[in-house]
């Protein structure tokens, strides 16, 4: 997924917002850092549209002149450095709430897709349960190391209670265990 894509994407998307290039870049390059597939690109442009329109009316708010014009020359360069921090703040903000959901939507993307190969691997859900949360999803993450390890810790965990069953302490006293022999009559007798 090339950045030229995603800009197009965007455009066509978002045509009606009037939004220039230098903003849809932007844009991309945060969706560009959650590496999107060809399959979830859709979704994340849809995903990104709220934020989009934020900016462009921020944009707007920010374009509109205002209605004293009555002000000091000195009092309106107050009043535009203010509102060009306060609009770059709202952007950094916005770009913070886009960075955090592009995130979240490739994090849990990947998280179904290992679901789905763990299923077709046949591991039980109850087991593969527990190591979900600790997958680490990041830049290093590799679905087909990390459903090879699964299903290698499953195949063992067989093996070992195939192996070992499910070993236990001696068994409870008066049910003829091979240490336990006696043990019901001496706690009768030291009863009584």
């Amino acid at each position: 997924m090339t950045r030229e894509t995603i800009i197009e994407k965007l455009r066509n998307k978002y045509a009606n917002l009037g939004l220039g290039d230098d903003v849809l870049g932007s844009i991309a390059d945060l969706i560009l850092t959650g590496n999107p597939t060809d399959e979830t690109i859709d979704g994340v442009v849809d995903g990104v549209g709220g934020s989009l329109k934020s900016i462009q009316s921020s944009l707007d708010k920010a374009r509109q002149k205002p209605t004293d014009e009555k002000k000091k020359p000195e009092e309106k360069k107050e009043t535009e450095e203010k509102k060009d921090s306060t609009l770059e703040e709202k952007f950094e903000k916005l770009l913070g709430t886009v960075q955090q959901l592009v995130t979240k939507t490739a994090i849990d993307d990947k998280k179904g897709n290992l679901v789905k190969a763990l299923s077709a691997k046949n591991i039980p859900e109850k087991y593969y349960n527990k190591f979900l949360t600790t997958v680490d999803y990041g830049e290093g993450y590799s679905e087909d190391d990390t459903v090879k390890h699964m299903e290698t810790e499953f195949e063992d965990f067989k093996q070992a209670f195939a192996t070992e069953g499910a070993k236990g302490g001696n068994p409870p006293i008066g049910t003829g265990g091979t240490e336990q022999k006696g043990q019901a009559l001496k706690d009768i007798e030291r009863l009584a």
